[in-house]
């Protein structure tokens, strides 16, 4: 599905997510629907312990403060809740756009040529409705941005409406963007790995991560997960696979700027990817020995 969206709004919109004095009323209501970061955290990790057997080890390894960087393999959609959920710290992530406006694609079901909503009575209901639905879809992004989570489009070439150039530049704004999160001091996730890996396997990093890293002249915090392979998916479940699986979570020492590969960004993010991606395999292993 193409997304309707002007690429430098939308950079300038994500950059602008705290309340002011000047938001009119609707925006002052939804922002009372807010939940505190900690509640859904606290949430998310009795549920997993409840499902899985979850170790996290060397969380003292990450800074309690201070802009960072970390990393991991990348095996499943519950790598992110458990690293996030067991970390003391915001960690913050970068999730597809749709996630943040969930209103959009039900608003297209409702304005479809074929949708009843076009024809009396629910046609006289059209108008609240659709009040009803955007204001839920802000509440859910002011929720997900809250809890650490910042949007992004993946595939800006293949998923919107930019040509080639505009997706160039977006991507190099939201690196920039990215890059002055950690130089604020934000603590942010990226997986080098690019996706996830269907089989556990550690793949090929892309030197995206090491490169902003270099950039912010901020640490590097690797960490490596082991067990998780699909066991979000729901024949884990029918299975009865994902009760009480071992997963385990190693967290390793940061990797100073200081001890970053120096030389031209390009050849010392490829050096350093190495170095990362070294790294996870050994932290990976690690993990397993978790008891």
């Amino acid at each position: 599905m193409k997304i309707q969206l002007d690429f430098i709004k939308f950079y300038f919109e994500i950059c602008d997510v705290s309340m002011d004095s000047n938001q009119n009323p609707a925006d002052i209501l939804e922002s009372l629907f807010v939940i505190p970061r900690e509640v859904p955290k606290t949430i998310l990790r009795n549920l997993l312990e409840l499902i899985y057997d979850v170790k996290v080890a060397g969380s003292e390894n990450i800074p309690e403060s201070g802009g960072a960087l970390i990393i991991s393999n990348h095996t499943d959609y519950l790598d992110i809740p458990v690293q996030g959920a067991f970390a003391d710290r915001k960690i913050v992530y970068l999730g597809k756009y749709e996630l943040f406006h969930p209103q959009e694609e039900i608003m297209a079901i409702i304005n479809h040529k074929s949708s009843p909503f076009h024809y009396p009575p629910l046609s006289l209901t059209k108008p609240v409705i659709e009040v009803l639905v955007n204001s839920l879809g802000s509440v859910v992004k002011k929720n997900l941005i809250n809890w650490g989570s910042m949007p992004i489009i993946r595939n800006a070439a293949k998923d919107s409406e930019m040509d080639k150039r505009a997706a160039m530049d977006y991507y190099e704004k939201l690196e920039t963007y990215m890059v002055d999160l950690m130089k604020e001091g934000e603590l942010l996730s990226i997986y080098p790995e690019g996706s996830r890996s269907e089989t556990g396997e550690l793949q090929s990093f892309r030197a995206m991560a090491a490169k902003l890293a270099i950039r912010a002249g901020v640490p590097i915090i690797p960490s490596g997960i082991v067990g998780a392979t699909n066991m979000s998916k729901p024949k884990a479940f029918l299975t009865g696979d994902a009760f009480k699986t071992k997963i385990r979570y190693q967290i390793g020492k940061p990797i100073l700027p200081s001890e970053f590969p120096t030389g031209p960004e390009k050849k010392a993010a490829k050096e350093l990817t190495e170095i990362l991606e070294n790294r996870v395999r050994e932290l990976m292993k690690q993990a397993e020995s978790i008891l």
